[in-house]
């Protein structure tokens, strides 16, 4: 366990850091999967073992597309996620036969399990043509004969590639809610990305959404270059005027070689700026009567289209998840309490485009590289998923893993709660005051032990990799690794 000592000198010096989202992919950072070959054929092993304890297996399914439209700056000025720029609709199709071939190497390992939710992004993923839609759903339902009759099936898309078509046949698929990646309602600030986004454009994808019964939730992102607290309430107040009931407000994170990292990182507003922006947004958005459900994300009741959907923890099982990513990029997850230590995964699909196809025409599953989870590392990837919910249940934790998650980072909790971040109760622990906001930094905290662990496992295995191999009592370099070239 971590020393209050440290634990208060950490808190001290990262205060005033620019928060940046480190829970979104679980636990380890993706740059500590190092395992090149991944063992689906036991995951499928183990896939059907549960389904034999449990009676069944919730999945929830990630689709990506690798496209986007060329802006300029490149990427919307800030975007750090792996994209290709789009060559027009017979690559997108092409491709997208590529996902149909990956899904149906996938169909046996997934015979009896439930779909509980899918999100499908990108990328953009309202790039396609509407007759599309049905094609990817049809897909889904070969792939999940039983699908839930909560499942949230989200397609995101940016506002100006919407049509009332596109709408239509969205909803027809039998897809059920719009992400819709706004960022900024504001066309001056917005503009600053390259992208072409009008008011009018937003409005209009609101009323089809509307009219086809569609949910909606609206993408926000504070901290972004120029804005104040007065731009960043006037957006939020248009969304509330225009009754938009989802909002997901989150702070940009900035960093890579992008245009806003690069050119307009002096305009961007400062630690303690983003601070204060991240407050008047929450208390905005709370005295309308949104409620937090997340770090980031508000609702407000009463949206006649919604469903219970909760981003990132909303299986069946909170301490289960089989997530299962298709696509460029795609990312799956595979872990459970009931496995064995080191049958827990995640795993990243090709980050290149021509080797994710390469592999597929092979036969191969496209997998790029993976990690095989230690028991710490399946608690810390669960528990990530919690402080994305902002509540830790200490009940839940006792039953499913057999600890006592107050116990187990007793100083972080009471140095949080010292310091008005933290509630803690004996069936709960909840992030309060600014504690949504410094998620990301708790979340590294929290992990701070294994993190050592992994970085000295890292720096063991660069150092024997450059140790000189031995043949016979000739001592000889291994080419090209630590030999000087």
């Amino acid at each position: 366990m971590l020393s209050p000592d440290f634990v208060n000198s950490y808190l001290d010096s990262h205060l005033g850091e620019r928060q940046v989202n480190k829970i979104q992919h679980s636990f380890p950072s993706p740059r500590y999967w190092n395992e090149l070959s991944v063992p689906l054929d036991e995951l499928d092993e183990d896939r059907r073992r549960l389904r034999e304890m449990y009676g069944s297996s919730p999945v929830f399914l990630y689709i990506g597309v690798p496209y986007c439209i060329k802006t300029d700056p490149g990427k919307c000025g800030y975007c750090l996620f792996p994209v290709e720029e789009f060559q027009g609709n017979a690559a997108l199709e092409n491709y997208y036969g590529y996902v149909e071939r990956e899904a149906e190497m996938y169909r046996e390992q997934m015979e009896g399990t439930v779909l509980t939710g899918a999100y499908f992004g990108g990328g953009t993923s309202n790039l396609y043509k509407a007759p599309v839609y049905h094609r990817i759903m049809d897909m889904v339902r070969r792939l999940f004969p039983e699908i839930s009759r909560e499942a949230d099936l989200t397609l995101e898309g940016i506002p100006q590639l919407f049509t009332r078509e596109k709408m239509e046949a969205i909803a027809g698929s039998g897809m059920n809610r719009i992400s819709m990646g706004v960022q900024q309602v504001n066309e001056r600030l917005n503009s600053l990305s390259g992208r072409k986004q009008t008011t009018k454009h937003v409005i209009q994808s609101l009323e089809w959404a509307r009219e086809f019964g569609l949910s909606v939730n609206v993408d926000l992102i504070f901290g972004w270059p120029q804005q104040t607290v007065d731009t960043l309430l006037e957006d939020l107040e248009t969304l509330v005027s225009w009754e938009v009931y989802d909002i997901t407000h989150y702070e940009l994170n900035v960093g890579g070689p992008t245009d806003f990292a690069l050119n307009r990182y002096h305009e961007l507003p400062s630690t303690l700026a983003n601070l204060e922006l991240y407050r008047a947004g929450r208390d905005f958005l709370l005295e309308h009567g949104y409620r937090q459900l997340s770090t980031y994300n508000f609702r407000r009741p009463g949206d006649p289209a919604a469903r219970g959907f909760r981003e990132g923890y909303s299986t069946t099982r909170f301490e289960h998840m089989d997530n299962l990513g298709l696509g460029y990029a795609a990312i799956s997850f595979f872990n459970d309490p009931a496995l064995a230590p080191g049958r827990s995964w995640s795993f990243i699909n090709h980050r290149s485009l021509p080797r994710y196809k390469a592999a597929i025409d092979e036969g191969q599953f496209p997998v790029e590289r993976g990690f095989r989870h230690a028991p710490e590392d399946f608690l810390l990837t669960v528990l990530f998923r919690s402080l994305i919910s902002t509540e830790i249940d200490r009940t839940r934790y006792r039953a499913a893993l057999g600890l006592d998650i107050y116990e187990k980072f007793a100083t972080v909790w009471d140095a949080l709660a010292e310091r008005g971040l933290a509630e803690i109760t004996p069936e709960w622990i909840r992030l309060v005051g600014d504690g949504a906001f410094y998620a990301p930094m708790i979340s590294s905290l929290i992990a701070e032990e294994r993190y050592r662990e992994l970085r000295e496992e890292a720096a063991q295995r660069k150092k024997e990799a450059r140790r000189p191999a031995v043949t016979g009592v000739t001592t000889l370099p291994v080419p090209g690794v630590g030999s000087g070239g």
